[in-house]
């Protein structure tokens, strides 16, 4: 955690350094604003629409990075005059939006025809959509958002010095220098983005991991409303649109602890998925990775830890707070623990009573398939059980065997 942790510092510096280089970019209809200042053009615009609009384009970047950026880069490159468009930054570029655009494209044409066909079959391009949009919040955090912050900062500066020739009282001077530098709106933009996208990467992680075709469509249908929200508030008035943004961005730092533990979630298990990797029993006995399955003992669900022995022999799970603080545990009573197969991954429950229902506890990661009762043997689950879901396919399955057969059977009477 440590080193990608600095590796998001130097990006994120990176981007800084590259957005100091090109104020005069135009990631914004503001910073169009600023070239036109430049120039001599007068736009007479009130002091802070470009902070407002700033806000509007982070924050629908944030709730679907590609399309956002590939979006803007495509609009921004054709109200560009022909003879300004080589000096408009990456993103605009039409290679950059074209690819952009074109992988939405895939993304569209993957739901319309995998609503033919069962959810399971589609999900593993729900996995890999998964890692794609981390790559694309990745570029848009360090490379993208870093030249927003300095144009709308820079644009509204600039229109204040155009539209007001009054000196400024010192507290005020201070308060509008902070504004307007780079080493404060970058980190700000930046954190805003963050917290919003993780939100909005929620749903993505629900979309994977949900068996029911359904459940899918409403959680779409759901993103593409807050975007649309979003986008409808900016066009608008500058300032309801920043209005929207900041209560979506109030929502994503209460949900930020629960977003982030759902985002790690995703990621390994999406990553054991789609790479079929698989323990051997030797490195399941060393401490089997799993996440908390609900609130426990006020540990938040989907807490990752470690499924370890004690000194004693006593299974137990450890994990991290903020995934650097000191170790905690929560014992587990091996008497009452059941191990359950599933068809993505196994998981572990408690069966409190002879013939209670197992409750779920902890969700064991996907590697662990194929060796569920040499794990169970070494925690000391009582007993060995499928899941809900294998139970239901296995049903079905038996059920589609027996009116087959029998449909046979009818035949081959009536041809005797």
């Amino acid at each position: 955690m440590n080193s990608r942790f600095i590796l998001c510092l130097v990006l994120l510096f990176c981007g800084l350094l590259v957005a100091q280089e090109v104020p005069s970019a135009d990631p914004l209809n503001a910073a169009t604003a600023a070239a036109s200042s430049a120039l001599g053009v007068n736009d007479v615009r009130l002091p802070g629409v470009g902070i407002a609009e700033g806000i509007s384009e982070i924050t629908g970047v944030a709730v679907s990075p590609l399309l956002g950026v590939s979006v803007i880069g495509a609009w921004t490159w054709w109200k560009t005059n022909a003879q300004l468009r080589d000096k408009l930054p990456w993103y605009c570029q039409p290679l950059v939006w074209g690819i952009g655009l074109g992988l939405i494209g895939l993304c569209l044409m993957k739901d319309i025809l995998g609503a033919m066909v069962p959810a399971i079959a589609k999900k593993p391009l729900d996995w890999i959509e998964l890692f794609e949009d981390k790559a694309s919040a990745l570029v848009a955090s360090t490379a993208f958002v870093p030249l927003v912050a300095i144009a709308m900062s820079q644009v509204d500066r600039i229109q204040r010095e155009a539209s007001s020739g009054v000196a400024m009282l010192p507290l005020a001077s201070i308060a509008d220098s902070a504004v307007h530098t780079p080493w404060i709106t970058v980190p700000v933009a930046v954190a805003a983005f963050l917290v919003v996208w993780l939100s909005s990467h929620a749903i993505n992680v629900l979309i994977a991991f949900s068996p029911f075709g359904l459940v899918d469509t409403g959680l779409k249908l759901a993103k593409l409303a807050i975007l649309t929200v979003v986008v409808g508030s900016a066009a608008i008035h500058p300032w309801v649109g920043a209005a929207v943004a900041l209560v979506l961005i109030v929502i994503g730092v209460l949900m930020a602890g629960w977003s982030l533990r759902l985002m790690i979630f995703g990621m390994l298990m999406g990553r054991d998925l789609i790479l079929d990797t698989r323990a051997d029993k030797t490195e399941a006995q060393s401490g089997a990775k799993a996440f908390l399955a609900r609130r426990t003992a006020g540990v938040p669900v989907r807490t990752r830890g470690v499924v370890v022995l004690d000194e004693l022999g006593h299974p137990r799970f450890e994990w991290r707070t903020w995934f650097l603080g000191p170790k905690r545990s929560l014992p587990l009573e091996e008497s009452s623990l059941v191990m359950c197969k599933g068809i993505v991954n196994p998981s572990i429950a408690q069966r409190l009573e002879a013939n209670s229902r197992p409750r779920s506890l902890l969700v064991l990661r996907p590697r662990y398939r194929g060796i569920e009762e040499a794990l169970a043997a070494h925690l000391g689950c009582r007993e060995v059980i499928d899941n809900a879901l294998v139970r239901g396919f296995r049903a079905a399955k038996q059920w589609f065997a027996g009116a087959f057969s029998g449909e046979m059977v009818v035949m081959t009477s009536s041809r005797s």
